[in-house]
């Protein structure tokens, strides 16, 4: 025995065994008669069909919407596009929602928050992708729902501010989307910030090109029609004025003899026989032979000489020592005197800022590089030397994600094998 249908199995059964009153409700009204009278009854309890008037029922807005977009693929003229604004609204609420249940720990509530933001991102990249693909249809077919020139210059002129005020809307949604996914950090939902990213702001810049493009060829099309309505309209005035000024007499021109040698027949062109080689009659193929014995020898060109290459004596390449700046030749220095005593594990000892302050002076450091310049930079090179760097580093404030350190040492790594990279401690009040 088979499981009841669920209520949406039921809908699209109830489309599928009436597609032909769906079909014709596309193209107008439909009314009861005869074997219809069930299946119209059960579409108007689906809500597919919508009474309007006495036995008279139109198809739901947003089923004719939907089979126009991606079955029939036709758009009307004057088309608005889609809003954004309610949606960004929208994934806005569903955002703050996320946080505050996740501030209290409702977990259930949360991830239900969580599928409604996921929903909301989902809408606002369908409807994006619609826009642009009416504007598109609308732009390759060359706005072909309307047929006069003036109809087609109003709905270029209606789409231009349409896609100014859709332009608006991008730059809106990135500023929102930005912000979110900056609070997403401090908040500690990566998932969300994820989602943000890669559905919708790593496909901002392809939307913004491609919006653009569509712009750039409305504008053309906008400037091209504007001139032919003006053709349109020259040629509309002589017309009327070559109705109103008839002459059937003809016209008098004074013909000069100038004039009549160009008016007179002109001579043909003189045309000469050509042989067609692909010809098998005879006396073509005899002619052919006739001709080709009538032609000079063939000259063969003499071959050139070989040239032989030079022989190479002896080659010499100067070799260019390279410059070592001072600051690395401070960190030789302090990585040869931590390989030359590797019993040394005191940060005091090894310190790198008190290397510095010794030995500086000595290499011209002493106003040259900061503390901070000189940390940073001698961790990178003394661990890509294969040492162990440690760094001293302060706990951290509440609040703070970041480690912030205030002097490094180095010593040997006790596995010479491993992958060497900066270690962090915590460093005591009086260090």
């Amino acid at each position: 025995m088979s499981e009841p249908l669920n209520p949406i199995q039921q809908l699209l059964k109830a489309l599928s065994d009436h597609s032909d009153l769906v079909s014709e409700a596309i193209r107008g009204p439909v009314s009861t008669g005869g074997k219809r009278n069930r299946g119209v009854e059960t579409l108007i309890r689906m809500r597919a069909l919508m009474p309007v008037d006495e036995d008279t029922y139109y198809l739901n807005p947003l089923l004719r919407e939907f089979i126009g977009d991606y079955v029939v693929s036709s758009y009307g003229a004057f088309r608005q596009l889609a809003q954004l604004d309610s949606p960004i609204r929208q994934l806005r609420q569903d955002f703050d929602s996320l946080r505050d249940f996740r501030r209290e720990g409702s977990v259930r509530d949360a991830d239900r928050a969580m599928d409604r933001l996921d929903q909301a991102v989902v809408r606002i990249g369908f409807l994006m992708d619609q826009n642009l693909l009416m504007l598109g249809a609308k732009v390759t077919t060359n706005f072909g729902d309307v047929e006069s020139v003036a109809g087609k210059i109003r709905e270029n002129g209606f789409y231009y501010k349409e896609i100014g005020r859709f332009s608006r809307q991008i730059v809106t949604l990135d500023a929102r989307v930005q912000e979110m996914a900056n609070e997403a950090i401090g908040l500690h939902l990566p998932e969300v910030r994820r989602l943000l990213n890669v559905r919708v702001l790593s496909r901002l810049a392809d939307w913004t090109a491609r919006i653009g493009d569509i712009q750039r060829v409305v504008s053309k099309n906008l400037f091209s029609l504007r001139q032919m309505e003006q053709r349109q309209r020259n040629l509309a005035n002589v017309a009327l004025w070559l109705s109103k000024n008839r002459m059937s007499e003809g016209f008098e021109l004074d013909v000069k003899p100038e004039v009549a040698a160009k008016l007179a027949t002109p001579e043909g062109l003189l045309t000469t026989w050509n042989v067609d080689v692909a010809d098998n009659d005879p006396v073509v193929t005899e002619g052919v032979l006739s001709a080709a014995k009538r032609l000079p020898p063939i000259t063969t060109a003499p071959k050139p000489e070989v040239i032989e290459s030079p022989e190479v004596l002896a080659t010499s390449q100067e070799t260019v020592e390279p410059v070592v700046e001072p600051i690395d030749e401070l960190i030789d220095a302090y990585v040869d005197f931590i390989r030359a005593n590797p019993a040394i594990n005191d940060s005091q000892t090894a310190s790198l800022l008190q290397w510095l302050e010794r030995h500086g002076e000595a290499y011209e450091l002493e106003d040259s590089v900061t503390d901070e310049e000189w940390l940073l930079y001698a961790c990178a090179q003394i661990a890509s030397a294969g040492l162990q760097v440690d760094v001293l580093a302060r706990a951290r404030a509440p609040g703070e994600f970041n480690d912030f350190f205030m002097d490094a040492y180095a010593q040997i790594p006790t596995n010479p094998h491993a992958t060497t990279s900066l270690t962090s401690g915590v460093a005591s009040r009086n260090s």
